[in-house]
């Protein structure tokens, strides 16, 4: 038997969609006007079925969209023949919109419009490196949350590396697999087992 994950929402998420600062979630969360979960680090997490309960419970317009948003993936690639390669990866993963992008300036500049769940990030872009781009989304409280895959055809100094290493959710150094990455993107977005697999 096939058990299906609930969709869950980041506390910022929940703020987009509430129309609402994001310490105003906190803050229904540690009162109990909100059910929360929490990850074993400690991130607290909304199932979409209790965001629309205490939606309705208080009168919020429930975006129509809610139920069947799709997660919200960039693709940061200059090369344009790799780009269509990743994107034609990550395709065959239920329930994702694609956005793609080929440099680091855009890409900030597109994040700060609309945070995407997840970033496909070439090392090697212009405008602002991805080793920047991470530095930038992983500083910045709205923006942690975002998780990121880096990608890099070129050799890094040490210190690079060792920053995305550890900072990034996870590193393919090129050529990669694309089974491999199309896994842990399944992962990392948290799809439903049976229909991650089933892009597989």
């Amino acid at each position: 038997m096939t058990i299906t994950k609930p969709r869950v929402f980041t506390t910022f998420e929940v703020a987009r969609i509430c129309a609402v600062f994001h310490t105003t979630v906190i803050n229904w969360a540690n009162k109990g006007r909100i059910k929360v979960h929490h990850t074993p680090g400690g991130h607290r997490r909304i199932k979409v079925a209790d965001l629309v309960d205490f939606m309705q419970r208080h009168d919020m317009p429930i975006p129509a969209d809610l139920v069947g948003r799709p997660k919200r993936v960039m693709v940061v690639e200059d090369d344009a023949s790799f780009q269509r390669m990743l994107l034609r990866t990550l395709q065959a993963l239920p329930g994702v919109s694609l956005q793609p992008c080929t440099g680091g300036l855009d890409a900030l500049i597109e994040i700060g419009k609309e945070a995407p769940d997840l970033v496909i990030l070439d090392i090697g872009i212009p405008q602002v490196s991805g080793v920047e781009v991470c530095r930038v989304l992983k500083a910045n409280e709205h923006t942690q949350q975002i998780k990121v895959i880096a990608v890099t055809g070129q050799g890094l100094a040490d210190e690079a590396e060792a920053f995305l290493r550890e900072n990034a959710d996870g590193f393919f150094r090129k050529p990669l697999s694309p089974a491999k990455l199309r896994a842990l993107a399944a992962e990392l977005l948290d799809l439903e087992e049976a229909a991650a697999a089933a892009g597989l």
